[in-house]
């Protein structure tokens, strides 16, 4: 017997118990060196990770804060690139513009 809410043999009930291994964050990105800290961090093993370039413009990423991995720059006439990792565990991410102001939409998911 269960609590009078308790929906947990509902098939349709929302999952309210255990880990989400899900991630999903967007971002404006400023500033033009990488910060101290990591502008996301995904908190469980990924297995893919998407970055989407929403508004336009340059940046460049870094797994590590240090060192330049990568860039990403909306194609002419397009305010959208993206990237996908496939198989790659990525845990913090920063960010640095290039080229003014841009927002990036990053999204994560992981194996349990």
């Amino acid at each position: 017997m269960g609590f009078p809410n308790d929906r947990s043999n509902d098939p349709k009930a929302p999952i309210t118990w255990g880990r989400d291994f899900n991630f999903f964050q967007n971002a404006t990105i400023t500033a033009s060196t990488f910060a101290t800290d990591a502008d996301m961090v995904i908190t469980f093993p990924s297995y893919t990770v998407t970055f989407v370039l929403t508004g336009g413009g340059k940046l460049q990423y870094s797994f590590n804060g240090n060192t330049v991995h990568g860039d990403m720059d909306s194609a002419v006439g397009s305010l959208t690139a993206s990237l996908t990792f496939q198989n790659r565990q990525v845990t913090k991410i920063w960010f640095k513009n290039t080229s003014g102001t841009t927002s990036i939409r990053v999204e994560a998911w992981g194996i349990r």
